[in-house]
């Protein structure tokens, strides 16, 4: 039972002694955490907002397919209809969402823009479907020119969109904006509602910015009612407007058993890309980069494979975190693991490198501050037992400081008794015990020799 008592006490006075070493290195530790943690990146939101467009518009497709590719990573997309690009600036100056779909060509005329963009993802072209009964085609077979659309009912887009702002342009810079805003034969509406009114003879002509092979403009190209213009001069339009592309509808490329469109067309296009605020978490950056890059495996119809997305043809810079990610794209966690662990971990590896840079040496040292503080232990009776042992050489030593240095050995033959070392140390402490007996029996010695002069 003593020696299992002894053990025990062994066991914690071992455990009491590796804590007091450690709390240096914990506490410095700790320091060094704190202010590495002052840089580490938030976690990612669990929901993040997208404006897109009207209600069964080309944009929300394009939103429902991005928010199956964050689904797959648990992260939620929540979808935000609006009536176009200009009403998903609003809500991203306003921080009603976090990203946008937008139209180049339409960003707000402010000094400062607080945002970024993520990558192009589309040429959408403009097309201008109109009546052919309601225009007069003497001299040609197409209508070919934005001035030859003069006098006729035109649906230009519904209000907030793209495509009303884009329309709107370019009747400005063929000097038609003036006729028609006088006349009153702009009609602000867009999509289906525009497509219904086109078919039903309410407007002549309607314009929209749009996939060819959205259904909307698929049925609008099989209607044998209905032509579409070709912008003969679509080389001069991009010349004037940067923002647009000169693009071309090969004959039979939306359908060709039914051969549609059944002439090549040549249009041009804005861009559609996404929008973001400033400080958007990367981890969301880069979700939206992989859901657009697995969105281009749909065939498109009017630019080579693989051109989409791209860091061209937006109208704000690129944010940085969005080049570094298109450009590398994903490292080798997230390649092999869940996102959220690989995200965890690249968020951690700011904080988890220098950390272990800076412990691991601390902790290298704390073996040797362990040895140290054992062996203080032993020695601090070593710095005693050598003022006694400097008393002792003295030819005239009082008696009674020979019996307060006797009455200080024992109780240091009592303290060392109950002294608890490793047994590592036993070497050190066994010499201990056998030079504080020593000096006991020498000052005996002396105490007796000085008692019997006396």
């Amino acid at each position: 039972m003593p020696k299992f008592s002894r053990n025990i006490r062994l066991f914690f006075a071992l455990i009491s002694d590796s804590i007091r070493v450690l709390i240096p290195f914990i506490l410095i530790g700790a320091g060094f955490f704190y202010i590495a943690w002052q840089f580490v990146e938030p976690a990612p939101p669990n929901k993040f907002s997208m404006a897109t467009g009207s209600v069964g518009g080309a944009y929300e497709q394009i939103g429902k397919r991005y928010a199956e590719s964050f689904a797959a990573s648990d992260f939620e997309l929540e979808l935000v209809n609006s009536g176009g690009s200009v009403e998903n600036w609003s809500l991203l100056l306003d921080s009603k969402v976090d990203a946008a779909l937008v139209q180049s060509g339409t960003l707000p005329e402010l000094d400062d823009i607080p945002l970024e963009a993520v990558v192009s993802i589309a040429l959408e072209p403009l097309f201008v479907f109109y009546r052919p009964n309601q225009v007069n085609l003497a001299d040609t077979d197409f209508l070919t020119r934005l001035d030859q659309l003069s006098g006729m009912r035109i649906a230009i887009g519904g209000d907030g969109s793209g495509t009303r702002q884009l329309v709107y342009m370019l009747l400005e810079a063929a000097g038609l904006a003036e006729f028609y805003e006088a006349n009153a034969q702009l009609i602000e509406i867009g999509g289906e509602a525009a497509a219904e009114a086109l078919q039903s003879g309410e407007v002549d002509a309607a314009a929209f910015v749009m996939a060819p092979d959205a259904p909307l403009m698929t049925s609008l190209l099989a209607d044998p009612e209905l032509q579409v213009m070709n912008f003969s001069r679509a080389p001069a339009l991009e010349r004037r407007f940067p923002f647009l592309t000169q693009v071309t509808l090969h004959q039979g490329v939306v359908d060709l058993q039914s051969n549609l469109p059944n002439r090549d067309i040549q249009l041009i296009a804005p861009a559609t890309y996404i929008a973001i605020r400033q400080g958007v978490h990367q981890s969301i950056v880069q979700l939206l980069i992989e859901a657009a890059k697995a969105d281009q495996n749909r065939i498109n119809l009017i630019t080579e494979i693989k051109h989409f997305p791209s860091l061209l043809y937006t109208d704000i810079p690129i944010a940085s975190d969005a080049q570094y990610f298109y450009e590398r794209g994903p490292n080798i966690l997230h390649r092999h693991f869940p996102f959220w662990v690989a995200s965890l971990i690249d968020r951690m590896a700011i904080l988890i490198i220098p950390l272990l840079a800076i412990l691991i040496p601390l902790m290298r040292m704390a073996p040797p501050a362990f040895r140290w503080r054992i062996r203080r232990r032993i020695y601090r009776w070593y710095k005693r037992l050598r003022v006694i042992d400097d008393d002792l050489a003295k030819p005239d030593l009082p008696i009674e400081l020979i019996q307060s240095d006797l009455d200080l050995v024992r109780q240091f033959e009592n303290e060392v008794a109950d002294t608890v070392v490793p047994l590592s140390y036993m070497e050190e402490f066994y010499n201990l015990r056998l030079h504080v007996a020593y000096i006991r029996s020498r000052l005996e010695e002396r105490l007796t020799m000085t008692t019997q002069r006396q």
